[in-house]
């Protein structure tokens, strides 16, 4: 017996998943035999990415948590300094710039909102670009920008995100910091985000709309590891975050490969 007629005797004498008893006479079989195969290979490679992605979800909320409580444990171990906001570096103000001064090419910028929807701790790859050049202010590796307002709550608009590129057009509601030497840029963001979220939440003002400037917190006391702690507690974070990124990157590309089967599936 051919190949071929050997696949389709097995084919055909392995019982289908509704469990109903079908006669295939040999002048047709071949042609169900192609497209019940056509139309089970989707199904199964769907569900096996539909496991998959539902064994990926947990796996990056697990690292999430960890790294947040990797930072609040190496925090209340470390030995601490009391410093000022002020004492981290010069603020700076940015220019006016809304979702609708947006194209979809021209310089790199980052608006006031992607610091909540688009931006984690680090920033270091941009996303959205404008054309509107004229009195902007650019970033500096290594600044620590504040998101300034939301309608949301206080603590929630605790969010800095440190930008690790040169020259980004930077615009909306937001106020900078240049770190000082003396400082870890990376670290402060973590430590800002995940130990001192509420404590500076409590100078922020408002109901309906609620914000914050750098005059509000430039004198609220902070306390923080030594330098030597900081560069190596963000070298352990920024390596966990990469890690994290590598999994949420192939979850995107499993749930894209699982909506074309879906597709599939239904042609």
């Amino acid at each position: 017996m051919a190949p071929n007629c050997r696949f389709s005797t097995l084919l055909l004498h392995t019982p289908l998943p509704c469990k109903r008893t079908v006669i295939i006479s040999s002048k047709f079989g071949a042609a169900l035999i192609c497209s019940l195969t056509e139309h089970t290979y989707p199904i199964v490679e769907f569900l096996g990415l539909q496991l998959i992605v539902e064994s990926t979800i947990p796996l990056i909320k697990d690292f999430e948590v960890r790294r947040s409580a990797i930072i609040v444990k190496h925090f209340r171990q470390t030995e601490k300094n009391e410093v000022c906001v002020a004492d981290l570096g010069n603020h700076f103000n940015v220019g006016n710039l809304a979702k609708d001064d947006l194209s979809e090419t021209g310089k790199p910028c980052i608006i006031y909102g992607e610091l909540f929807t688009t931006y984690g701790e680090i920033i270091s790859q941009i996303e959205s670009h404008t054309n509107k050049t004229e009195g902007m202010i650019l970033s500096k590796k290594g600044d620590l920008l504040f998101p300034s307002s939301t309608t949301v709550d206080a603590v929630s608009l605790i969010a800095p995100s440190v930008i690790n590129v040169d020259n980004v057009i930077l615009g909306g509601d937001m106020f900078g910091i240049h770190i000082s030497h003396n400082y870890n840029a990376q670290y402060l963001s973590y430590y800002f985000n995940h130990i001192a979220k509420k404590q500076l939440a409590k100078f922020a003002k408002g109901s309906t709309i609620i914000h914050l400037h750098y005059t509000d917190i430039e004198k609220a006391k902070l306390l923080l590891p030594s330098l030597e702690e900081q560069n190596r507690m963000a070298k352990c974070l920024v390596a966990l975050d990469k890690k994290v990124s590598v999994e949420q990157n192939l979850l995107s590309s499993l749930t894209c490969q699982k909506s074309y089967l879906l597709q599939q599936m239904f042609i």
